[in-house]
């Protein structure tokens, strides 16, 4: 398995959010005000930075 540097994981992970409707990435510090840039669906999960498997 690959190491896990912190740098590139905070780079990748932090603030970024995905909408339960279109599965898009969205780079927001505030999602509860936010929307989704493609669809307009205001429901946004965190990224997974945990991986099954």
């Amino acid at each position: 398995m690959a190491q896990r540097f912190e740098e590139a994981e905070q780079r990748v992970f932090e603030n970024v959010y995905i909408c339960r409707r279109c599965n898009a990435k969205n780079k927001t510090d505030n999602p509860e005000k936010t929307s989704c840039r493609k669809c307009g669906y205001s429901d946004l999960r965190k990224k997974n930075s945990q991986f099954a498997g």
